[in-house]
């Protein structure tokens, strides 16, 4: 089970107060993001190998709105 970190809240903020959806091209380190899936806070949508959206659930709303 993964706890929620304070640098986790603050992303999912961010992303939900630029449009609520991140989108990732390119062999950038994808980590903090893959947290925020595992936390239910994301849901990931590879388009191609090397393109990934990220898009904020109900669950990840409720979070940042803490």
């Amino acid at each position: 089970m993964i706890i929620a970190q304070p640098d986790d809240l603050k992303l999912i903020k961010h992303i939900v107060a630029t449009g609520g959806h991140k989108r990732m091209i390119g062999e950038l380190d994808r980590d903090k993001y893959q947290r925020l899936v595992e936390l239910g806070w994301l849901k990931a949508f590879v388009t191609n190998i090397s393109e990934v959206s990220y898009w904020v659930t109900e669950r990840g709303r409720a979070a940042a709105s803490r």
